[in-house]
């Protein structure tokens, strides 16, 4: 997260920086279009869907199980990453001040996000050696939805009259809604686990853009990549095993979910400033 961190740093002041440059080993004068002041307006584009999702069965119990049902709860475990893409449209408002080419400014928006996947694990494997093996079933499922998300960012820019390239980065937040069941069966036994998180959290985004300006209209194209965080959950086990031993120690197993949170999105925008 670090080095994308900084990589989208520097992504973004390359935006900025480098018009101001060629700006000037061209000469060329300073901006005569006046960015500065209010402007509300309208993005819409793709979101691209990066979440971690990690999933983790460990047992809690105070007896010994034995190695072989610690390495067939080990073997429940695993990870992927969500690779939807979306629709993703919002609103926006900001304000702009400009120092001769430089224009920095605030800006807020708030967007509709349309992620909702699920991605599955299929166990019966593991589950059959834990159960009477003739048509044991098991599947383990994470279900995740997140439906808006919001930013309020810092932008600074260099304007070559009415052409604007700039960075931005601040501060993200959105929400998540996340399910996991682990459920096996064959008829006669059963074990589930069901997990789940639901809420709202903050985190940063970063990202650049480049405007176009006629006269009070402006016409732009922004990328920004968002981080929101870790969304986390946990669950004991609903186990009816016929040997007595399994049925104590698998009861005793405890169901941990972590989703890591994150995104780019690509869009146009279109402001109208005051």
């Amino acid at each position: 997260m670090k080095k994308l961190l900084l990589a989208s740093c520097a992504a973004a002041s390359l935006i900025c920086w480098a018009p101001a440059v060629m700006a000037g080993d061209l000469n060329l004068a300073p901006s005569s279009y006046d960015w500065s002041g209010g402007y509300v307006g309208a993005n819409a584009g793709a979101a691209f869907n990066n979440t971690e999702l990690k999933s983790n069965y460990e047992y809690v119990g105070q007896s010994d199980p034995g190695e072989e049902t610690l390495n067939l709860i080990d073997d429940l475990d695993y990870s992927t990453t969500a690779d939807d893409i979306v629709f993703s449209g919002g609103i926006l408002a900001g304000y702009n001040w400009q120092m001769s080419g430089i224009v920095f400014g605030v800006e807020g928006d708030f967007n509709y996000l349309g992620f909702s996947g699920s991605v599955s694990n299929d166990v019966s494997d593991v589950m059959s050696q834990v159960m009477e093996p003739a048509e044991t079933t098991a599947r383990d499922k994470i279900h995740y939805e997140s439906n808006w998300f919001g930013t309020v960012r810092a932008r600074l820019g260099y304007a070559m009259n009415n052409v604007l390239f700039y960075g931005t980065g601040g501060l993200a937040y959105g929400e998540m809604d996340v399910s996991q069941t682990l459920a096996a069966e064959n008829g006669t036994e059963s074990a589930t686990w069901k997990g789940s998180t639901n809420g709202w959290n903050l985190g940063w985004t970063a990202g650049g853009g480049v405007e176009y300006a006629v006269d009070r209209w402006v016409l732009g194209a922004e990328y920004l990549y968002v981080d929101l965080g870790s969304y986390d959950w946990s669950s004991m086990g609903n186990v009816a095993l016929t040997d007595p031993i399994l049925d104590t120690d698998w009861s005793e197993v405890k169901q941990s979910g972590e989703a890591d949170l994150s995104f780019s999105v690509a869009r146009a925008t279109l402001k109208y400033r005051f």
